[in-house]
């Protein structure tokens, strides 16, 4: 199986950190720039009034550097307005090396899986065989006690006892449980616990050799 290099989405993960830098370093500018915007309109303010009482000639220096700052901060607003567009025409641009990348990973991790899948199959027939055979011989087990032992109750007064209540699975049982009803069923929390939190349930753990000699 070949390593998966994933060119495309590096490529594509470059641009947006670029791109997203930009913006950063954008919107500080256009925040500074705003600043000093505010402060050259107080300045030209401040100096028309005080050309106004002392009778004298603005500083058209102060115009100019106003209209610089405001030329400015136009250019670094439109600029930053273009970002998502830039970013938008740049992943039109990779969508479709983007998504065979995806279909490639998606192949070959499938094999991975579909090994996982075929052992899993395999344990999942495995168990469902015991189920069988343990059918066979609890039927078997019924048969035998009954056979042996319903006349021979009656005879000494012993009280009759239902075999089917010996080594019993229940199927109806909505979670395993601990102790004497501990079972070799696999039931939905334990499922979902390994499922799910990648664990084995609490109960199953305690009782794992429960039935080991």
């Amino acid at each position: 199986m070949k390593l998966f290099k994933g060119d495309a989405v590096k490529r594509v993960n470059k641009v947006l950190d670029k791109a997203e830098s930009r913006r950063t370093k954008l919107e500080e500018k256009v925040a500074k720039l705003r600043e000093e915007e505010r402060a050259m309109e107080q300045a030209v303010m401040d100096d028309f009034n005080l050309s106004i009482i002392e009778d004298k000639e603005v500083d058209k220096k102060l115009e100019k550097d106003l209209e610089k700052v405001q030329k400015d901060l136009k250019t670094a607003q439109f600029q930053l307005s273009q970002i998502d567009n830039v970013i938008k025409s740049e992943m039109e641009k990779q969508k479709d090396a983007i998504n065979q990348e995806r279909r490639d990973f998606v192949a070959d991790k499938g094999e991975e899986f579909r090994e996982l899948f075929d052992e899993m199959n395999d344990l999942k027939l495995a168990y469902l065989n015991k189920l069988i055979e343990y059918n066979e011989k609890k039927a078997a087990y019924n048969r035998e006690y009954s056979k042996t032992f319903r006349d021979i109750e009656n005879r000494v007064g012993l009280k009759r006892r239902d075999p089917r209540s010996d080594f019993s699975i229940n199927l109806s049982q909505r979670h395993q449980m601990d102790g004497h009803y501990y079972s070799p069923m696999v039931y939905n929390d334990e499922l979902r616990e390994a499922l799910m939190d990648g664990k084995l349930a609490f109960v199953t753990n305690k009782n794992k050799d429960v039935f080991k000699k």
